[in-house]
């Protein structure tokens, strides 16, 4: 949570306290005592709110439903608590988007966004204006939807979701067309550049793959993946006609 320098204050802080309390146990300067133990209260309540995040989210879920068994045609939408940690946080960026094949009709609770761009790595970064009332540090529920075209046609594929913001829960959910059922799925965590293998995601029916992530790491990219079989010459043509 802390970088060291803050780290450093926090447990000086916390000697404070401690210090405090030791003078209420051992003398009889019970007002003295208080008064360090709620001024090292106060400092690291401080403290806290001032290394806070823009924002936080609770209870992120991201659906991939590919419509079609050649993978040409895929929605995608992430659902999301937007709580601004600061009264004074006039929009919110949805940052990191894959450029997952074509990509395009971006929408933020069924609207245009307010600004749409592409950061030094070429993923999208599409922007939402947060209303002007207080209802924006309560939390907003928000949907973002886009369509990819053209993206999961190969054997191997992935959904994906870096977490650019303080989030207490990440579920990860891949909807596949019936007639090329899923041949293995696998969850993983790339921090820092290692890769670790999560627990193995939930599949259903052949056709639905979910995992789910308490607590992710900030700056994480939690990946969904799964192999199915090649297309077969028949599907390929009914896809190539539709």
């Amino acid at each position: 949570m802390f970088d060291k320098r803050n780290q450093l204050i926090f447990y000086a802080n916390i000697l404070i306290m401690v210090f405090g309390i030791t003078v209420i146990i051992m003398s009889d300067f019970l007002i003295v005592g208080l008064l360090f133990i709620i001024g090292a209260a106060l400092l690291i309540y401080e403290q806290i709110h001032q290394n806070r995040g823009a924002f936080s989210i609770s209870g992120l879920e991201k659906i991939l439903t590919v419509k079609d068994t050649c993978g040409n045609k895929a929605e995608l939408m992430q659902k999301q608590k937007t709580t601004a940690c600061h009264v004074d946080n006039t929009v919110f960026w949805f940052r990191s988007i894959n450029p997952t094949g074509s990509i395009s009709g971006f929408r933020i609770n069924n609207q245009t966004p307010a600004e749409q761009t592409k950061d030094s790595n070429n993923k999208h970064q599409v922007c939402m204006s947060l209303p002007t009332d207080p209802k924006a540090t309560n939390g907003l529920d928000t949907i973002l939807s886009y369509t990819c075209t053209g993206a999961f046609g190969r054997t191997e594929c992935a959904l994906s979701h870096t977490v650019d913001d303080e989030t207490d829960q990440l579920k990860l959910v891949v909807e596949l067309p019936k007639g090329r059922p899923i041949s293995s799925a696998h969850a993983y965590c790339v921090y820092n550049g290692n890769k670790e293998a999560l627990l193995p995601p939930v599949v259903t029916g052949e056709t639905r793959i979910e995992t789910e992530i308490k607590e992710p790491r900030l700056g994480a990219e939690y990946r969904l993946e799964w192999t199915w079989p090649e297309a077969n010459i028949i599907r390929k043509i009914g896809c190539y006609l539709g």
